[in-house]
């Protein structure tokens, strides 16, 4: 089992969630899951992401099977599923299996 580094944080509710997206400038949602292949293939990806856009933005973690309302609000169809929010508004979504350029592209930090 993958352990999360200290700086990203697992979303345990809605409404810690929308604490998440009012009160940070830059923000990455990583739907994602324990059991799923591409899932654990980023793992490392979205480790090192958390590292180098540490105090720039967050990344957080959102297990759909956990919070399926939230999947649900975001149109989650697949995972893994990433979204960037800059101010609070939608920037960018990305999914699968991508290179870590591209998940920094999501809150304009490339």
């Amino acid at each position: 089992m993958f352990t999360l580094p200290s700086n990203i944080l697992e979303i345990q509710s809605k409404s810690e969630l929308e604490h998440f997206m009012n009160t940070t400038e830059k923000l990455i949602l990583n739907f994602s899951t324990e059991w799923c292949p591409p899932c654990r293939v980023m793992e490392g990806t979205i480790s090192n992401l958390s590292f180098e856009l540490d105090g720039k933005a967050k990344v957080v973690k959102i297990n759909p099977e956990k919070l399926p309302e939230v999947a649900q609000e975001f149109n989650m169809k697949t995972i893994p599923y990433y979204i960037g929010y800059v101010h609070g508004k939608f920037n960018k979504k990305a999914q699968g299996v991508v290179p870590i350029k591209m998940l920094k592209e999501l809150v304009n930090e490339e």
